[in-house]
């Protein structure tokens, strides 16, 4: 699955709609309904493909959460035929940014009592979030560089 080529794009683009009535998406319209002053935006998910899709108040694909370990109500993402890059361990992802000469950044943060080890890798115009719990990778989240 080509996901990265689809950062950017508009939510009514055909590669983004094609992805979304292939996992059979519905698009969750998310308003700033207490006037906060907050920009509106738009979500797609599929818990069974473990995969959900942001999209800002240009409807423009902003972020992509890929679930690797089950969690929050969504299976496991397929790594299958997909162009986002994935590692087992936080060394293989420190050893491939070094090795492509990329931005790593990396942390530790504790959330809702869950330890999670972090690494980032700056590709330019978007990024990749690695979020490691108990040694083993459970979240990607791809995003958009340039707003």
């Amino acid at each position: 699955m080509q996901l990265l080529p689809l950062l950017g794009r508009l939510l009514k683009d055909d590669d983004v709609i094609n992805i979304l009535d292939g996992m059979e998406m519905d698009v969750i319209y998310d308003f700033d309904r207490l006037h906060e002053g907050q920009p509106d935006t738009y979500w797609a998910a599929s818990q069974e493909a473990g995969i959900q899709l942001s999209f800002d108040a240009a409807q423009t694909l902003d972020t992509i959460f890929l679930y690797i370990t089950p969690s929050d109500g969504f299976a496991a993402f397929s790594q299958r035929d997909c162009d986002v890059p994935f590692f087992m361990t936080t060394a293989e992802v420190q050893a491939f940014g070094e090795a492509q000469h990329l931005q790593v950044s990396k942390g530790r943060a504790d959330f809702l009592g869950v330890s999670r080890d972090w690494l980032r890798l700056g590709f330019g115009a978007y990024s990749v979030h690695y979020e490691f719990r108990a040694g083993s990778l459970a979240l990607i989240t791809v995003s958009r560089s340039e707003h």
